[in-house]
């Protein structure tokens, strides 16, 4: 058994039903030549059966720690009762086989079952019950470490005597991954994890209690003093390991175990500081030194925020639970496989995952799956990201061509980070919902167009490992950045790839039909490989205008013939270039508008035009779009300029447009000057008056190729742009000058830093090298320039939509980024929320400070919230905190939760909501969502501080619940300006009686104002509804009172409410039981 263990092939090994003294006798001769001793005992062990296990064994516990993994604790069916009036036949005792095993003294075995019976009734429950119950409190039924008996016990009487909580107070699946691990230093590093589990499951039980108004008991009272005891005799158990050294070395494992083991304990004791006793961090310090010792590993900095234990992640009938939220996962090893077949090292592997989770967490786009977390240790290193599968894999939404898009979407965002896949197939494009089968894009397999050169991992001497440097993105050394190696893809072989992709995933069904091996009818390939065909001939059939001049542009609700000259009379309102180009654009569509005036020798006519029509849509959508950068109206000519590459990439999608309705027509280009074209790529920096031209003009013919002749102006038009652009630059004077404001001058620092690092690709290197200069001589003026942050966009890739809401603070729009529907939060400036309040102080002389500091908060805020991912939590896709600052976020329906469920009410078939009000289990299902999220939140380190019922969301799916609103409060916890803004604030009936007072919130806070929430929701009414605000302060914090209860609260419901909304916060019990008892009593 010793070799076994030894070569890996088992952990440990153990003896069943041995005496006390055969297995003394066989440790002695283990120890004597050593070899591995056996570890556990297997025996009999129930109420009839006791003396070896209490009795015998307990020299065994005290001398060697010895284990057990007892059995039958029914007594093979007798203390169940079923056999005291015989065996029945078919029984397990009616065989011979299993009769052996109880022959012994059977008949009085059965005579104490039955005066156990009469103990059972008295007192309430079964025999089995009171069987298995005498076991549990033993004190040598033990875990291996002990780690949680008490208050796993505690959770299963609790259930025994209260059934109605049966569905809650579910500890063992989070104890599952902790309990299932059979290496036990592995056990010793999620110390921190599992003592933080059962700290709050233990308040938690406490407050089931409360609220259900039941007396505490002595084992109750007692459960902090027995986990503090399980604590130390742990704590005991690893240090005797430590002090065996075969023992410890033979816990360490191999190098794979090793790097996991190190990785996992400092991840812990970082996490976990707070909560972890002294001598717990001693042993798990002395451990890490160990392996540090043995292995020569050492780790230089902590693991990347984006590190998950492999604890953390729940699997579960074969899904995967995050934060209590279902998640997909993905494992990495595949994007080192070659066609060798070649084995990889766990280096390799590791490093591998290190480097995938590093570029795609820096993605954040809606078609882009959001990866939240991964583990780059152990055998199998992975990646979690909102839940998406395959859509391949996804029969029902296979064919569906709803995802298209958002694919598209993804890729454009990927090719402007300069990122594309190293192999792109099938498995890449995901669906988000079943329902609507939003596409998106997997993260796994990105490489960058340009890198630098690619360090390896550095494993010297030392073996020392540096996960901040292997991790950290690309520098901004802008020298650095032009040594780059050749590209691993191309934009092109993307493309093409995709399409083939596309084309798998939408002909997947048909050609599985055509290819099946059933006798089944043939298939016809004319309908099966056209999944665009409408083969309902009943349908009326479309009958388009024959001219051009009758389509009507629905956006403009006019025909062509009127639409044109708006449009022509529009642009000129288009100063500068920008102005210049549109001419081009609308000059070309004028030329197709009059080619298309007759259908006659028009290949594809109908098509042709409906996709004119589009296109001048398109154009009356940007003519009149609202940029949220023009929206600023930002006087800095570098916001102008950067701007300006936005604008020229805009007016260039119409040129494509274009080219395409004149391919598919067969039609060249009649407002073309000269049969040239050009490569957008050929702006290069060292031609300063003219243009390359990609072709030899005398090869060019009149045909459907010169389309492309409008990049030529195209080109020119952009290069004067940029040349004026550098002239700007470089005129570091005049620069200066204009950027004299700190306000001005941090917005051009931060715009000319985006382009620089982030749109690169679109400028010469000599508007390049200008910008580093610019940048050099601005930070002498006002100091370093800050790196971008990861979620910075610049307002001029916003565009606004229709206006949502309006508040004190700010006002919300729908609008779009990258062309993708988003939700924007702008700020106003803090003299202006306090000028536009009613009842608002009037500004203070420090007021700048104050302004100053909400910047400064509203930049945490976006650190904060940028780094959320839950699917209860509204996702930030990123934010602008220069100029006037903004939030973009996914968008989700604005409604209160009130108004959520009874939509939902009155869409369920013959529910009558007037009469019965909002479906109780849809409350209880929205409360649960919402708690889930706000939890969350409090998990982080982040108050909300403003709940109210309209805060909380409903996703696009229209079932998920998302907590929002906690961007467009930044203002109201401003340092000094934090009391004005509490008498501006609103929602003053949901504030907990601390905040309304002027300290500063706290989770107990968000307790308080949840608390509230729940009440308005199954009330169906606002908290103090009809009371002026002054009233609601005066009872809260004077009277300390609460709401009149509302009939429709159950008793458990209103305790569940009181004890959320104590006067004092210490007193309220915490948001893990809140979330817990409404799971519980949603099923009552």
């Amino acid at each position: 058994m010793s070799y076994v263990i030894k070569r890996g092939w088992a952990f440990y090994w153990g003896t069943s039903e041995w005496s006390a003294q055969d297995i003394i006798e066989a440790c002695e001769i283990a120890d004597r030549l050593g070899l591995v001793r056996p570890a556990f005992d297997q025996p009999q062990y129930h109420i009839l059966e006791r003396s070896s296990v209490e009795l015998e064994y307990e020299i065994l516990y005290k001398k060697y720690g010895y284990g057990l993994t007892t059995w039958s604790p029914l007594a093979f069916g007798i203390l169940t009762g079923k056999y005291s009036k015989g065996i029945p036949e078919g029984s397990r005792l009616s065989m011979s086989s299993y009769m052996n095993y109880v022959a012994d003294g059977f008949e009085v075995k059965v005579a104490k079952a039955d005066k156990l019976t009469a103990i059972a009734k008295e007192i309430g429950c079964t025999l089995a019950q009171l069987a298995i119950a005498c076991n549990r409190p033993q004190k040598v039924i033990k875990t291996p470490d002990r780690l949680g008996d008490y208050l796993v016990a505690l959770r299963n009487d609790f259930i025994l005597q209260h059934s109605v909580c049966r569905r809650g107070l579910n500890l063992s699946s989070q104890l599952n991954a902790y309990e299932s691990e059979t290496r036990v230093l592995l056990k010793l590093a999620a110390t921190g994890r599992v003592v933080n589990i059962l700290l709050r499951f233990g308040r938690v039980v406490e407050s089931y209690m409360e609220v259900m108004e039941l007396e505490k008991t002595a084992e109750v009272t007692q459960w902090r003093e027995q986990l503090s005891s399980e604590r130390q005799e742990r704590v005991l158990r690893f240090q005797q390991i430590i002090s065996d050294e075969q023992r410890l070395l033979e816990a360490m494992g191999d190098d794979t175990q090793q790097m996991e083991l190190l990785t996992l304990l400092k991840h812990d004791m970082t996490m976990y500081h707070s909560i972890l006793a002294p001598e717990e961090l001693d042993v798990m310090s002395d451990v890490y030194d160990e392996v540090v010792r043995h292995s020569e590993f050492v780790l230089v900095g902590k693991p990347p925020s984006w590190f998950l234990s492999p604890h953390d992640l729940l699997c579960e009938n074969g899904s995967y639970y995050l934060d209590a939220v279902r998640v997909s996962k993905c494992t990495t090893g595949e994007v080192l496989q070659t066609g060798s077949g070649d084995p990889t090292s766990w280096e390799e592997e590791e490093e591998a995952c290190l480097r995938q989770a590093t570029v795609w967490a820096d993605l954040n786009h809606p078609h882009v799956a959001k990866m939240l977390g991964a583990c780059h240790i152990g055998k199998e290193p992975f990646v979690v990201h909102e839940p998406a599968e395959p859509l391949v894999s996804n029969r029902a939404s296979a064919q569906s061509w709803e995802p298209l898009l958002g694919w598209a979407l993804g890729l454009q965002y990927l090719h402007e980070r300069e990122l594309g896949y190293k192999n792109f197939d099938d498995s890449r494009l995901l669906a988000r919902h079943h329902v609507t089968a939003s596409g998106v894009l997997s993260g796994l397999g990105l490489v960058p167009v340009k890198r630098q050169t690619s360090a390896s991992l550095r494993r010297g001497v030392s073996n020392t490992f540096s996960m901040v440097a292997l991790a950290a993105e690309d520098g901004n050394d802008d020298e650095n950045q032009h040594e780059l190696h050749t590209p691993t893809w191309s934009v092109p072989s993307d493309i093409f790839a995709f399409g083939l992709a596309i084309y798998n995933t939408r002909q997947w069904v048909s050609i599985a039909s055509i290819s099946s091996s059933d006798n089944k009818a043939p298939v016809d390939l004319s309908v099966s490989l056209n999944p665009e065909d409408d083969p309902a001939e009943e349908h009326e059939a479309y009958k388009p205008p024959d001219n051009i001049d009758d389509f009507i542009v629905p956006k403009m609700n006019v025909k062509v013939v009127k639409a044109m000259p708006h449009l022509q009379q529009k642009y000129k309102e288009t100063p500068g270039t920008n102005g210049t180009m549109l001419q081009h654009v609308i000059g070309r569509l004028a030329g197709l508008r009059a080619q298309l005036q007759s259908r006659e020798n028009i290949k594809e006519a109908t098509t042709v035009m409906e996709g004119f029509v589009g296109v001048l849509d398109m154009l009356y959508d940007q003519l009149r779009r609202r940029d949220l950068g023009k929206e600023q109206s930002s006087s800095s000519v570098v916001a102008s300029f950067c701007a300006s590459r936005a604008a020229a990439q805009k007016v260039a999608i119409f040129h494509h447009e274009i080219d395409r309705l004149l391919t598919l027509a067969d039609l060249r280009d009649v407002s073309a000057s000269a049969p040239t074209h050009v490569a957008l790529a050929d702006i290069h920096e060292g031609s300063s008056e003219s243009i390359d031209i990609a072709c030899d003009t005398q090869d060019a013919i009149l045909d459907t190729r010169d389309i492309h002749d409008w990049q030529l102006k195209w080109s020119k038009a952009r290069r004067e742009q940029l040349r004026s652009f550098q002239t700007c630059l470089k005129d570091t004077e005049e620069l200066k000058r204009q950027l004299s404001d700190p306000k001005t001058r941090l917005e051009a620092q931060m715009l000319l830093q985006f382009e620089l690092h982030k749109r690169r690709s679109s400028y010469p290197n000599s508007v390049l090298k200008a910008m580093s200069l610019a940048l050099s001589v601005l930070d002498t003026v006002g100091g370093s320039s800050e790196v971008v942050p990861s979620w910075f966009i610049p307002p001029y890739e916003v565009v606004l939509g229709k206006h949502i809401a309006q508040g004190g603070f700010g006002d919300v729009y729908y609008g779009k980024w990258f062309d993708t529907e988003v939700v924007v939060k702008i700020l106003k400036s803090q003299a202006s929320a306090t000028s536009s309040s009613k009842g608002g102080s009037p500004p203070t002389s420090c007021s700048g400070s104050n302004e100053e500091d909400a910047m400064e908060l509203f930049r945490r805020e976006a650190d904060h919230w940028f780094m959320l991912n839950h699917q209860n939590v509204v996702h930030l896709y990123g934010a602008c905190h220069v100029g006037t600052p903004f939030f973009v976020c996914e968008p989700a329906k604005s409604t209160s939760l009130n108004s959520h469920v009874k939509e939902l009410a009155c869409a369920r078939p013959g529910y009558n909501y007037e009469e019965k009000g909002g479906d109780p289990a849809d409350i209880m299902r929205c409360l649960v969502l919402a708690g889930i999220g706000l939890k969350y939140l409090h998990e982080r380190g982040i108050v909300h501080c403003d709940l109210k019922g309209n805060n909380f969301m409903v996703g696009t799916d229209g079932k998920t619940i998302k907590l929002g609103d906690f961007g467009m409060s930044v203002l109201k916890r401003s340092g000094k300006g934090r009391h004005t803004a509490h008498a501006i604030a609103g929602a003053v009936p949901w504030k907990a009686p601390e905040y309304l007072k002027g300290d500063d919130p706290t989770v107990m806070s968000d307790v308080y104002g949840f608390g509230m929430c729940i009440l308005e929701l199954i009330s169906g009414t606002f908290p103090w509804a009809g009371l002026p605000e002054a009233a609601v302060k005066f009872h809260v914090t004077k009277r300390k009172a609460l709401p009149p209860r509302s009939k429709k609260l159950n008793d458990l419901q209103w305790n569940l409410i009181q004890h959320m909304c104590c006067y004092e916060p210490s007193e309220r019990i915490s948001l893990d039981a809140v979330v817990d008892m409404l799971h519980t009593f949603r099923f009552e």
